[in-house]
């Protein structure tokens, strides 16, 4: 689970906190924007960190987590990937696109069909090791948090997650 839905503080400030109330057991990634660019950075786009070098860094964020998912999949647990919508790292089906650089300035930007760069490694990483895995994302540019709790399917394999730990 993206770290900013269970921890707001980490989003860029400005951002609306999500409401995203997790069920059942529940694993929090690292936010790999706050590790990289200080809880006091600008907002910014996929395309500005779309570099080999944050790639390499969420890679070594990624890596222990993966062996940790791959453990838990072994063992019969379902792996949920839950991304939040339009980030340039945790994005699962929409990122963002568009500032160019310069002097800080308002700029435009959109959101895109895309993963961001952070989840675009861990699923990348989970394919590789070959864990089965379901991937969403919540918020407002895609889906908030009662339309992702109606997906078709989702109640019970939460259902099913939660009785699993009760």
């Amino acid at each position: 689970m993206a770290h900013c839905l269970l921890n707001p503080l980490t989003r860029v400030k400005g951002l609306d906190t999500l409401s995203f109330s997790p069920a059942g057991p529940t694993m929090q990634l690292p936010c790999p924007e706050a590790l990289y660019l200080g809880t006091e950075r600008w907002a910014v786009t996929r395309n500005q960190l779309d570099v080999p070098q944050f790639r390499q860094f969420c890679r070594s964020l990624i890596v222990h987590y993966a062996d940790l998912l791959e453990m838990l999949a072994k063992e019969g647990v379902r792996v949920r990937v839950v991304g939040v919508a339009g980030s340039p790292s945790c994005g699962v089906q929409t990122t963002s696109f568009g500032y160019a650089g310069g002097r800080v300035h308002e700029a435009e930007h959109e959101h895109v069909p895309g993963r961001g760069i952070f989840m675009e490694e861990l699923i990348g990483e989970l394919e590789r090791r070959g864990i089965p895995y379901e991937a969403e994302e919540v918020g407002k540019k895609c889906m908030n948090e009662a339309e992702f709790g109606s997906m078709p399917g989702i109640e019970p394999f939460m259902r099913e997650e939660r009785d699993r730990f009760e």
